[in-house]
């Protein structure tokens, strides 16, 4: 038989003195802080209802200023007078270049409609959860917390912001399938759709609809240009062909029309041009706001020819520090070798390379590729052979044997992109020099460029064109300028030479120097790092 137990009265829990419940009061209020807010402010919704450009240019301060209230820009002003004004379109899409300012206005948006307009539910969306949330949600929270009369409104927590008057809720959405259907959104905010090109994301867009209970609700898109003249974004600029109607608007600007902001000046532009590894393409996608073929060539002939120099010779008989890129193929591609050093100038000067063609009956002998390496040992100092492990594993262990500094790099997407922008940018920026050689020509002409969210990279023409060659020299640019720290980050010069050159006192000195610095790498004594 189970005896009573006298629990006691919940009144014990509870303080009994002034000074006690002060105490306590604090200790809540540290702890939540948001719950202890009442809406109660000097904050008169009805003053902005209508009237977003009032709302913008006195109580919204922009997030990476202190205290600097924002001032709209002129295509700002026009889109909130035609769609906000003279009528309430349900969609709106704004299309610039990248940094005019395209998610500071939806971010106004969203806090207008939040603590201005009727209650509902307001979603922030974008290809991840990730990026609507860490980029576009943290800035709103901002703009909240800069204005006391907005932050007493609205309790801000980790995923989602409620209005504690009007019980509005903005929260970021997942782009999952599932989690878009059953919402009952006021307003839906979508930013750089074109990245909406996957098929779990178009149906994410497709269940996003608006509810029929609002008055005004609204669809807001912003987004830059596509990289296929397809998909969600291409169908809204078909759409745009027809005019606006009283049900969309489109804001559209392209070209020379399209950095309308005045913070994006020439000279920006410019240096966003001559940025490393900005293609011409690239450029006129992300700053011009142009649909284009984003699948180009990765250098052209005049390229190649501006970096040669006729001076040189394949395989030098100077006993030199090298660099080694090694691309393992076994049936249908070939296996390539390319061998690289520095030079006093600062670049990097092709040395040597090989390219091994199997045959349909028979793979490539690792054993013949063993002797070549040993035998570019016996020539030069190899510092270290990139290579991807995948196919090469044996290879690489017995050169390990034989004491040779195996790096591995896979050819991950990622380390692709790497080794890609890295060769480009040694070519464009002439910092690489090559001897006379139609394989090497050949095999750079052959690689065409794709990309993706994550960046560009190279891959072949077609079947046929071959760039297997292309990959060892970006393999072994890439183990030369980062692999062993010898890239001097504020001139990006290469210090490894063994060159017999006859030096005045002033280089001396200066390579002394360049010396000492170089003791402070931690790959240094490891790897023989000498200058000469």
């Amino acid at each position: 038989m189970i005896e009573n137990v006298n629990i006691g009265n919940k009144d014990r829990y509870r303080v009994n003195t002034q000074e006690a419940k002060k105490r306590q009061n604090k200790g809540l209020e540290q702890r939540w802080p948001e719950r202890l807010k009442t809406g109660d402010n000097g904050f008169s919704i009805w003053e902005y209802q209508n009237d977003i450009i009032r709302f913008s240019e006195r109580e919204i301060y922009l997030p990476e200023k202190k205290e600097k209230l924002i001032r709209l820009e002129g295509w700002e002003r026009e889109v909130f007078t035609d769609c906000f004004y003279k009528n309430r379109p349900r969609l709106i899409l704004i299309s610039l270049a990248k940094k005019n300012g395209k998610s500071t206005f939806s971010e106004i948006v969203l806090v207008w409609f939040l603590t201005a307009q009727e209650p509902g539910e307001i979603y922030v969306c974008s290809n991840s959860k990730d990026q609507s949330n860490f980029i576009t949600y943290r800035k709103i929270v901002l703009m909240i917390r800069k204005n006391p009369e907005l932050d007493k409104m609205c309790r801000i927590y980790n995923d989602y912001i409620e209005n504690i008057k009007t019980g509005s809720i903005l929260r970021c959405l997942s782009s999952s399938y599932r989690s878009s259907a059953g919402l009952n959104p006021l307003l839906i905010c979508i930013d750089e759709i074109s990245s909406f090109d996957t098929d779990s994301l178009k149906f994410f867009y497709e269940e996003l609809q608006l509810s029929p209970i609002y008055k005004c609700p609204l669809i807001l898109v912003t987004s830059t240009a596509g990289r296929e003249e397809q998909g969600i974004l291409w169908d809204l600029f078909k759409a745009s062909e027809k005019g606006n109607t009283p049900e969309s608007y489109f804001y559209i600007k392209q070209g020379e029309e399209a950095n309308p902001s005045s913070f994006v000046t020439k000279e920006y532009l410019d240096s966003q041009r001559n940025k490393p590894g900005m293609r011409e393409n690239l450029f006129k996608r992300l700053h011009k706001n142009l649909w284009v073929s984003e699948e180009d060539s990765f250098v052209t002939d005049d390229d190649f020819r501006a970096c040669l120099n006729f001076n040189l010779v394949k395989r030098p008989k100077t006993k030199i520090p090298v660099w080694l890129g090694l691309d393992v193929g076994i049936r249908s591609d070939y296996t390539a070798i390319s061998a690289v050093t520095g030079s006093l100038e600062g670049n990097i000067e092709l040395v040597d390379h090989k390219i091994y063609i199997p045959s349909r009956s028979e793979e490539i002998q690792f054993d013949d590729v063993k002797r070549y390496i040993l035998e570019l040992n016996e020539l030069y100092n190899i510092l270290g052979i990139e290579f991807d492990p995948y196919q090469a594993i044996q290879l690489s262990q017995d050169l390990r044997k034989e004491r040779i500094n195996m790096v591995e790099l896979p050819q991950t997407h990622e380390n692709t992109i790497r080794f890609s922008q890295n060769l480009y940018n040694l070519i464009k920026t002439r910092r690489i020099n090559f001897y006379q050689s139609e394989e090497v020509r050949k095999s750079l002409l052959n690689c065409k460029v794709v990309y993706s969210s994550r960046g560009w990279h190279i891959v072949k023409r077609s079947g046929t064109k071959k760039i297997d060659l292309a990959v060892s020299l970006g393999m072994a640019c890439y183990g030369a300028t980062l692999g062993a720290g010898l890239l001097r980050p504020n001139k990006g010069r290469i210090y490894i030479s063994g060159e017999k050159r006859n030096h005045n006192p002033e280089e001396i000195k200066e390579l002394e120097k360049e010396r000492e610095r170089l003791k402070k790498v931690p790959e240094y004594n490891k790897l023989k790092v000498w200058i000469i």
